[in-house]
């Protein structure tokens, strides 16, 4: 974890709370960097039009306890300035400015079928599990024309509802 340290912060968002006189709260895990307690990062993608929008870290909690800053491979919990919890989900980040994050509505992967009761092909839908993004999405390319139990194929996806940050 001491070279993702080094890198620019990145914390995905677990869970979302409303603590009374503290406002909204966050919990999750960071991927990479450090983050301080005042520190201002970018948080997306957004509810409603899916870009990233600055947000300030008003304290940290690490293991339940008050702490200044957190490093990669920590869990922790941030108060957030100004932010109502309408406006936060599972699956959003909080991403240095530095790293121009963006949402995506289409991503390729490498998909093996361990087992699977119908023929895939292209308009299939299927739910992605990736980190902790949980969204519908269809597939509207493949490098063959259909899948069945056992097969690989590299894959290109739609996601359904909105788009997501995958790196």
């Amino acid at each position: 974890w001491s070279e993702k340290a080094k890198e620019p912060a990145e914390f995905v968002i677990d869970e979302t709370f409303g603590v009374p006189g503290v406002g909204t709260v966050i919990a999750g895990t960071m991927k990479s960097g450090v983050i301080s307690a005042n520190s201002t990062l970018l948080m997306g993608p957004d509810i409603t039009d899916g870009l990233f929008k600055p947000v300030s870290i008003k304290s940290i909690h690490y293991k339940r306890l008050p702490v200044h800053s957190v490093v990669a491979g920590q869990t922790a919990s941030f108060a957030l300035k100004k932010v109502k919890k309408q406006q936060v989900r599972k699956g959003m980040v909080l991403v240095a400015e530095s790293t121009h994050p963006k949402a995506h509505w289409e991503f390729d992967a490498d998909i093996a079928i361990l087992t699977h009761s119908t023929t895939i092909q292209p308009r299939y839908q299927a739910v992605i599990h990736c980190e902790i993004i949980r969204q519908s999405a269809r597939v509207i390319a493949m490098d063959k024309e259909r899948l069945r139990s056992g097969d690989r194929a590299c894959v290109r996806f739609r996601f359904i509802q909105r788009p997501e940050y995958i790196t």
